[in-house]
């Protein structure tokens, strides 16, 4: 018995000197997989692989992530180079994490080029080369350096390639730590250059770097960036979906100031009027950036001080050679486009435009390019509607810049107009912009961007559209004065003002129009009371009023005649008032042709499809008004008058590009 009880004690102090019982716990896969995906990038701690090289080698991985160096050196000889290379890479993440991000908040402030020579002369040399010192230096700069460096070498310097790894979750990871570390690289060196295009070689975090550009003509990044924005980073509200290729390298804004006519900084709400060249190129260029090491074997590559940041334009390169073989680039094609419209204000000057009282001129139209010019895409040009600006678009811009057919074979180009002016008048204007733009991208008329294009319209934007393409012959004008004395329309007739308005032919450069919710026709609710007060309020720019007056003064055209036009108390008809059925605008242009062959396509908003068809509308525009016969293809769709927000008109609408696409193809064989 005392031999039995000895026994049972001898087994229970072995039992508590080491020997584990393993138990088996069932737990929910969603908090084994939430685990797993717990690292230095998405959790702020070490991953469980790297966790286990560490531990594996008998380190502890919390003192190795607060001093990773000693930790990296031990580890070498001791595990995989496949696992020390990724672990090295996370372990310099946290380090880069833990330091304070001053350079790259500095990158990303705005406003550096709009400093004056002044400061200059005042010693601000002595600034720029104190940062450019303290970028060489920077502690997390050397990090993310270091971050970067370790990523390369597992994904180009181990035996096996990166296809061989293409399943698994730890080259993933690996990657992300890359591109993230790029990320803060590439904002360091922008501060290091103070934003000197293609300033090279640069001092940054303890690497002598060369800068190559890839993708931009000279034209598009002639003025220096004032600030470098992280992709990434950014989120957007009001923007459904934000497209990405995902790749090597991260994807950034670069902000470029704006190109004021003087060096006086302008404010948005003047910026429509201080110069009257209708084109805009974009100031927020997506770019792409990598960053390779110079040495051809590991060894060399993990001691070289020595690398180069390649930049991309994401829309035209969309991959490169690096380490004998060819991969896909990252890049984000909707950040660039999100920070335009957050920064430009384009909706508060649009209504300051039709409401504000004692504009001294109007603004004349402008054609907003969301990409450098590309002579090898076709264009699509795309109309807003009352009240409104390119922000009617966010969406179906963005869907279109996110789609990869696409985005190969077509450019935006987005018209900004007043709408409170009358829209013969805007029709005109956005004629002369749009020609201007076309002839001064291509004086010779022979790019693919030249020819076929397609123009969108919503709203008032589609009756301005289809009048882009329309021939009035005489018909408008004859229309227009059927309601003066026969002496006082011989005289009006020979006016090159208003022949220069009712008199046009469909510009050249158009191959297809698509229409959404365009009251062709006119829309019932302009003549609702409400609408009739908003009316009133309207105001027109003192340009127009003194032209209208000087015009009546020449042909002694008396108020009562005005009147019969639409004039109330001399002034001229609005935007909003040409848009009721019972205008003047409305009675000569409803039954204009569209130029013949041209083929178009009609979207239509219902708002109640219990209503029939015929009888309804989208809330302001009938159907019968945004109807159109000989329309290659009609979609209805349940919705209001914001129909060009819906996923259905979008979709509808890269179905008809597609088939766009599909058609210049045929042709272009031929």
């Amino acid at each position: 018995m005392r031999g039995l009880v000895g026994l049972l004690a001898a087994l229970v102090l072995l039992g508590g000197s080491g020997c584990a019982v393993v138990k088996v716990k069932e737990r929910a896969f969603g908090d084994i997989a939430a685990e797993r995906n717990l690292d230095a990038l998405n959790g702020g701690k070490l991953s469980t692989a790297s966790a286990t090289a560490l531990g594996s080698a008998g380190l502890d991985p919390e003192l190795c992530a607060r001093d990773p160096a000693p930790c990296i050196e031990q580890l070498r000889p001791l595990a995989s180079s496949e696992s020390w290379l990724a672990t090295a890479s996370e372990l310099q993440l946290l380090r880069m994490n833990a330091a304070p991000a001053t350079v790259s908040k500095a990158a990303e402030s705005a406003g550096l080029s709009r400093r004056k020579a002044a400061a200059v002369e005042a010693g601000e040399g002595d600034a720029n080369a104190a940062a450019a010192s303290q970028v060489a230096t920077d502690e997390r700069t050397r990090a993310a350096v270091e971050t970067a460096r370790y990523a390369y070498a597992y994904l180009f310097l181990t035996a096996r390639t990166p296809e061989q790894r293409v399943f698994e979750a730890r080259q993933q990871r690996v990657l992300q730590y890359y591109n993230r570390a790029v990320d803060v690289v590439a904002q360091a060196a922008f501060e290091a250059s103070r934003g000197q295009v293609g300033a090279s070689p640069l001092r940054v975090g303890g690497l002598n770097l060369g800068i190559g550009l890839h993708g931009y003509e000279a034209s598009e990044i002639s003025l220096q960036p004032e600030a470098l924005l992280a992709s990434d980073t950014l989120g957007f509200d009001n923007l459904r979906a934000v497209y990405r290729r995902d790749g090597f390298g991260t994807g950034l804004v670069a902000v470029f100031p704006r190109r004021a006519p003087s060096p006086a900084p302008i404010t948005p709400a003047d910026e429509a009027s201080a110069d009257d060249t209708p084109y805009r190129d974009t100031r927020y260029l997506p770019v792409t950036a990598t960053l390779r090491f110079d040495g051809d074997s590991l060894d060399a590559v993990l001691a070289s001080d020595q690398a180069s940041m390649d930049v991309y334009n994401p829309y035209r390169i969309d991959s490169e050679t690096i380490g004998g073989r060819k991969v896909p680039l990252a890049a984000n094609y909707s950040a660039a486009y999100g920070v335009w419209l957050a920064r430009s204000e384009l909706a508060r000057l649009s209504l300051s435009s039709l409401l504000r009282p004692k504009q001294a001129r109007a603004f004349k139209p402008r054609i907003y390019l969301n990409q450098p010019y590309d002579p090898n895409k076709r264009v699509i040009v795309l109309v807003h509607g009352l009240a409104s600006s390119p922000e009617a678009w966010v969406n179906l811009a963005n869907e279109i810049l996110g789609d990869e057919a696409l985005r190969k074979h077509y450019q935006l180009w987005q018209v900004f107009y007043p709408t409170n002016i009358g829209i013969l008048a805007n029709r005109a204007a956005i004629a002369s912009a749009l020609d201007k733009t076309f002839k001064h991208y291509d004086p010779e008329g022979d790019d693919v961007a030249s020819r076929d294009a397609v123009l969108v319209g919503h709203s008032m934007g589609g009756v301005i559209s289809r009048l882009l393409v329309s021939d009035s012959g005489e018909q408008v004008l004859d229309e227009t004065l059927k309601a003066f004395d026969p002496a006082v329309a011989q005289r009006l007739r020979k006016e090159p003002l208003v022949r220069a308005l009712t008199v046009f032919q469909p510009m050249p450069q158009f191959g297809r129009v698509v229409f959404l919710a365009s009251p062709h026709r006119g829309a019932v609710v302009t003549d609702g009371w409400p609408l009739r007060m908003v009316r009133k309020l309207i105001r027109l720019p003192f340009d127009v009023l003194r032209e209208a007056a000087e015009l009546a003064q020449r042909t002694k055209v008396d108020q009562d005649e005005l009147q019969k036009v639409g004039f109330r108390k001399g002034r001229p008809p609005t935007g909003p008032d040409d848009l009721s059925p019972n205008s003047l605008f409305m009675r000569s242009t409803e039954k204009l042709p569209i130029e013949a062959g041209l083929p178009y396509h009609t979207i239509v908003g219902q708002r109640d499809p219990k209503i029939a068809l015929l009888q309804s509308s989208d809330g302001a525009v009938p159907y019968r008004s945004a109807h159109l016969d000989g329309a290659l293809s009609e979609k209805v769709i349940v919705s209001g008058h914001s129909v060009q927000e819906t996923p259905q008109a979008i979709l509808e609408l890269r179905r008809i590009l597609r088939v766009d696409m599909a058609q210049y193809g045929k042709n272009a064989k031929r």
